[in-house]
């Protein structure tokens, strides 16, 4: 008797308010993994549900010409990979995007940081900022192509600059939303300059920027894109550019897709740094079971 007793469980000499709050736990985090498994069974009945549905009415009810098919898409994209090199052209998108992208994040970040924090110099440049971010950015891709020349550069430029605007004026919203009260408690409190930016600023601000990160990812490839229709040899829009001069609807698609992969894999990423650095914010672990 006294052996089984020593071999008990300790969780049956536990309080029972601790019991219950663990059962409550572990009730949760299996609502959670039921509640990702549901969503992502969902996402793919609904993708393959579509895909069905374009193949059947590509032909009977819409026009092939323009729709093309999802097997004479995934035939043309298989045709990309093994006969117009799509691995090497799609180095060189991957590399403008995501070299853009961390110049203007960077950028945005902290030319945001530092002109949010002088109301001053932020008032002074408020509508030069606010005239600059109406200039539509595709428009500027010739211009940075005679500037930068019809190399890499240039694609690199135009994709950063797509970027900047949209992370820096968010960073500046972000900064400027931390509560006054908050900042005013803390500095009577005795916390440093640092310790503001560090624990009242940047969780105020953190949320602004994440969403700005997210939505760039696709700026981010449109303008190397873009970059690339204009003035390229080279690269997946220089693919999708010569797919359409010989009206190639399956190529066009198949050069769409591979961007759309490489987008999501991106917002991916920012998304799961999105959720680390907001661990702390009981929202952004729900959003968690969305995705």
């Amino acid at each position: 008797m006294g052996v089984r007793e020593a071999a008990a469980p300790a969780r049956l000499h536990e309080p029972r308010g601790d019991r219950l709050l663990r059962e409550v736990e572990q009730f949760e985090q299996a609502l959670d993994h039921q509640n990702r498994r549901n969503t992502t069974l969902g996402r793919l009945a609904f993708a393959a549900a579509f895909l069905l549905l374009w193949e059947v009415a590509s032909g009977r009810v819409l026009d092939q010409f323009f729709v093309s098919k999802p097997s004479h898409i995934i035939a043309a994209l298989w045709a990309m990979v093994f006969k117009e090199q799509l691995f090497y052209h799609l180095q060189f998108t991957i590399i403008e995007a995501l070299t853009g992208y961390l110049i203007g994040a960077v950028a945005g970040l902290a030319v945001g940081f530092v002109l949010a924090r002088s109301d001053a110099v932020y008032r002074i440049v408020e509508p030069f900022v606010v005239a600059f971010y109406g200039i539509p950015r595709i428009a500027l891709a010739p211009l940075f192509i005679l500037w930068f020349g019809l190399g890499i550069t240039s694609k690199i430029a135009v994709a950063a600059i797509m970027v900047f605007f949209i992370v820096f004026i968010n960073t500046v919203a972000g900064i400027r939303s931390a509560p006054v009260q908050l900042l005013q408690v803390s500095r009577v409190m005795g916390a440093s300059h640092w310790d503001l930016v560090r624990k009242v600023t940047f969780p105020a601000a953190t949320p602004f920027i994440i969403a700005a990160l997210q939505i760039t990812v696709p700026q981010a490839m449109i303008g190397a894109i873009v970059g690339e229709f204009i003035s390229s040899n080279r690269g997946v829009g220089h693919l999708i550019s010569r797919a359409a001069g010989w009206l190639d609807t399956p190529g066009l698609f198949a050069g769409i897709l591979t961007l759309l992969v490489v987008v999501l894999v991106m917002n991916l990423g920012i998304t799961s740094l999105g959720n680390y650095l907001m661990r702390w914010n009981p929202k952004r672990s729900n959003m968690r079971d969305l995705q």
